[in-house]
């Protein structure tokens, strides 16, 4: 299980979603670069970031829930956001991409009341933070 809750601290929402699908990434955010002086010295410099990584995930939903996590990141995309991703590792940070990616992978069915059938979201998440 997934879970994104905003603001932290003051965790006022919570979101749940299933497992992210086998393309999830996670990378470290440093830097290198390379500079070389006026008599040809070649010299490299290392920009960390506090441990900052930065993590993708692409989750498979339905359109209502789709909708869910689009009003979620509408709502909190400025404030600090608490992640427990599905290996139950905490992870705080910030949204990266905005907005973020929706695409409708397969279309709906006849309805069966209230809600729609068979219509499915691609949703992808890039998010950076430091683990709790």
């Amino acid at each position: 299980m997934f879970e994104m809750s905003a603001p932290y601290p003051g965790l006022q929402t919570t979101s749940l979603l299933p497992n992210p699908q086998f393309s999830d990434s996670e990378s470290l955010t440093d830097t290198l670069d390379v500079k070389r002086g006026s008599d040809g010295t070649l010299y490299t410099y290392k920009r960390t970031k506090n441990l900052r990584m930065k993590l993708q995930w692409t989750f498979l939903v339905t359109r209502n829930k789709g909708l869910e996590i689009r009003a979620f990141i509408t709502s909190y995309s400025a404030s600090k956001i608490r992640i427990v991703d599905h290996n139950d590792r905490i992870w705080i940070g910030h949204f990266i991409n905005n907005p973020a990616e929706f695409t409708t992978r397969d279309r709906g069915a006849p309805a069966i009341s209230p809600m729609p059938r068979g219509e499915t979201v691609e949703v992808t998440i890039e998010f950076e933070g430091v683990e709790a």
